[in-house]
């Protein structure tokens, strides 16, 4: 368990008695002792209920809410049109004119978790998949304008004995010009690689984050929590999209173009 301290039967508790949980029932988020757990097994409402051992109880991660941010409400409705769920406040003022609203309940329990996972692996793979593509390109794009860099610092030797007296102040700036163009294709090249290898991280979080949401938690907590996870991956898709007009997946060369016209 996370904490060390025992936590208490929640029916309990309502009847000012206090005693410890020995189980904890996940879809009334609520602990249970050895007599409340019979009871809770048969009665008809929660017989179905999730629960397990306390022992191997485990805090639901923070960020799987399951309460309006605005109004402070349980969160009963879910809209398709936005693909979020919310209170009933929240219709009025937000959804009016929104088609299609459903009972959270209902979608949560018409939904298969085990599907919406899968789905939602699938396109955090194929979107690493699409990603890792653009490093292999750009860092093969890489190696191959440094090749270019490198046959431009060897040819500046050839251009020194052609030009005699001004060949040290020449030879001084070409390589200065060679390493700030080089210095500066390279730089934008690996601040790409950074910029989507960082991505790759918070794709890689989500998965292992679409584990957690989906392990020892209630069946409303597993939805909102692979809801909240795709949400964050339709993000890195919107970011994928984008690459298509991003001026920085174009190849970059290095070349250099002899003044035959130079000043002796």
């Amino acid at each position: 368990m996370a904490s060390s301290k025992p936590l208490p039967c929640g029916r309990c508790q309502n009847a000012a008695v206090n005693i410890n949980a020995g189980f904890w029932c996940y879809d009334c988020d609520d602990g249970l002792c050895s007599t409340c757990i019979k009871h809770h097994k048969q009665f008809k409402g929660t017989c179905d209920h999730k629960t397990i051992d306390i022992k191997s109880y485990k805090p639901s991660i923070s960020d799987i809410k399951t309460k309006c941010d605005k109004h402070g409400q349980q969160f009963s409705l879910y809209c398709p049109s936005h693909l979020i769920p919310f209170c009933d406040v929240c219709i009025s003022m937000t959804h009016a004119k929104c088609t299609g609203i459903k009972s959270l309940a209902s979608v949560v329990h018409n939904t298969k978790i085990q599907n919406s996972k899968e789905t939602v692996e699938r396109e955090i793979n194929s979107i690493l998949s699409f990603l890792d593509q653009f490093v292999n390109n750009k860092s093969k794009n890489i190696r191959a304008a440094e090749r270019e860099y490198i046959s431009i610092k060897e040819s500046i030797g050839d251009i020194r004995k052609e030009i005699n007296e001004h060949l040290d102040h020449l030879e001084k700036k070409l390589c200065q010009d060679a390493d700030t163009i080089w210095n500066q294709e390279k730089s934008k090249a690996t601040g790409f690689i950074f910029e989507i290898k960082e991505q790759k991280k918070n794709l890689e979080r989500m998965k292992e984050q679409l584990q957690t949401v989906t392990t020892h938690t209630s069946k409303l907590q597993s939805f909102l929590g692979v809801h909240y996870v795709e949400q964050q991956v339709h993000q890195c898709q919107r970011f994928v999209d984008d690459l298509e007009n991003d001026e920085r997946t174009k190849e970059f060369d290095i070349k250099m173009k002899q003044n035959n016209d130079i000043n002796m």
